[in-house]
């Protein structure tokens, strides 16, 4: 009889379990080592250094009966020894009606964002830390903090996407919204796709921002163009503090064999930060950079940045020129 009740109470358990979705469940990770040399007249960033960026990344899919498709990703920083924070972890619900996004990710802006930085793997830049510029023509504003985002299916080339971050009843004058749209076409055997996005985040007078950015990526073969415009203002009225502007271009070729080119030119300035006599609160910086596939998942890249930053009326700050040579080596699993 206790045989019986066994068997019968395994069976039970057995069909239970067979009635919930069996997720896929996927571990990757990135590593990258890098060595950094900067000549800087700031003496706090002149010199030799070396890091590491490391990633962990959990995800779970499944798809339901209805046909919805269901993953959960959980991303960990992994730089310091001894210790992983958490990036990204969110619940994403995709079927014929796009996609839904709930938890800790990107604002849309980020999806649908555009600029010259994009075809340059490492996203080098020496503006000093008491600046108030940005570093290149992105998109602006975005945080993995807990957030609803919603994009569309791709209808001919059309996507749209809309998120809100609510930042909870104690900071509720601190939520956020982010919009964006892209459009895709072919082109000549090649393609061309259009962005453009806004992020807004409520705040007191001097501590509200809005942002957008905008612009097209053209590929034609082994070759890749960007041009990109990106604006955002810190304050509002008589508060406003901060008011950006910047334009880039860049370029990308492959040249085969697992070799790829690429260059970029970006101007940033700060009109807010304007001296008595014009001088406004100025970035620019140039890029070069040459990526090997040594091996499947394994990749090294040399990048090369000049840049010149002119402080304006940013008295905190201080005006500095120089480069960056960075060597970086990659594996991904």
């Amino acid at each position: 009889m206790r045989k019986l009740l066994l068997t019968s109470s395994a069976l039970v358990a057995a069909a239970s379990i067979s009635s919930y979705a069996v997720a896929d469940v996927s571990v990757s990770g990135g590593f990258e080592w890098a060595y950094k040399s900067t000549s800087s007249g700031v003496t706090t960033t002149d010199g030799d250094s070396m890091g590491s960026d490391n990633t962990l990344t959990i995800s779970f899919t499944n798809k339901t009966d209805t046909g919805l498709s269901l993953t959960g990703v959980y991303d960990v920083d992994a730089d310091q020894a001894g210790d992983a924070s958490m990036d990204e972890s969110y619940l994403q619900i995709s079927g014929g009606f796009g996609t839904v996004s709930l938890g800790q990710n990107d604002a849309v802006n980020d999806t649908f964002g555009i600029g010259e930085h994009d075809l340059i793997d490492e996203d080098l830049s020496a503006a000093p830390g008491s600046s108030s510029i940005v570093t290149n023509a992105g998109e602006v504003g975005n945080t993995d903090s807990n957030k609803l985002a919603y994009i569309t299916p791709n209808m001919g080339g059309f996507q749209a996407g809309y998120s809100v971050m609510d930042s909870g009843t104690a900071v509720q004058s601190l939520d956020a919204t982010a919009m964006g749209v892209s459009y895709t076409m072919p082109l000549a055997g090649g393609s061309l796709m259009v962005r453009y996005n806004k992020h807004s985040k409520d705040g007191a007078a001097a501590a509200e921002t809005e942002s957008s950015n905008y612009g097209a990526k053209l590929t034609m073969g082994a070759a890749s163009v960007i041009v990109a415009h990106g604006d955002s203002t810190i304050g509002a009225g008589a508060s406003q503090s901060d008011d950006r502007e910047a334009n880039g271009i860049s370029v990308r070729y492959n040249l085969g064999g697992g070799m790829s080119v690429g260059a970029s030119t970006m101007e940033a300035t700060d009109d807010k930060d304007k001296t008595a006599a014009g001088v406004a609160e100025k970035y620019t910086a140039n890029a070069a950079e040459v990526s090997y596939a040594v091996a499947p998942g394994l990749t090294a890249k040399v990048t090369y940045v000049d840049y010149d930053y002119k402080r304006g009326a940013e008295t905190l700050s201080v005006d500095d020129s120089g480069s960056i040579t960075q060597v970086n080596i990659s594996a991904s699993f």
